[in-house]
């Protein structure tokens, strides 16, 4: 009879305990679908402003996105999807918010992890190559 409750009990806890953990979408418990890809939002609208190599355009005063690796680009677009709540790598992210807003109306939404890694595998050039294109362009 113990054997038997002690087998009960275990099958109970694991049936209970399998519905722990993540659930693949961001907590809210609907999985959040994407009209676009990242790649698809980026030739449609980011490049217009950071450059087709994210480069960071100066007649704009856009920042170069070339220069970070994903993790800290994610941050950045976490914040700027959040309303530059500053969370991120310490940029200033206002203005961007604000445009942001403009964006996800026009449908431009994007995933702040898979955005940063297609901007990394895209675009990264080292913070090293960054800095050296922004003297250059400095000088000229």
């Amino acid at each position: 009879m113990k054997k038997t409750n002690l087998m009960l009990m275990t099958a109970v806890a694991a049936f209970a305990l399998s519905g722990c953990g993540e659930t693949g979408n961001d907590g809210g418990g609907e999985a959040i679908s994407y009209k676009l890809t990242p790649k698809q939002v980026w030739e449609q609208s980011c490049h217009k402003c950071h450059g087709e190599k994210a480069e960071g355009l100066t007649k704009k005063k856009t920042p170069p996105m070339n220069d970070r690796q994903a993790g800290e680009l994610e941050l950045d677009l976490f914040d700027v999807k959040n309303e530059g709540i500053n969370m991120s790598s310490g940029t200033d992210h206002d203005k961007m918010a604000h445009n942001m807003k403009k964006l996800l109306d026009k449908g431009f939404n994007y995933d702040p992890t898979a955005m940063s890694k297609f901007i990394e595998k895209s675009f990264y050039v080292g913070e090293e190559a960054a800095a050296k294109a922004k003297d250059e362009e400095t000088e000229a």
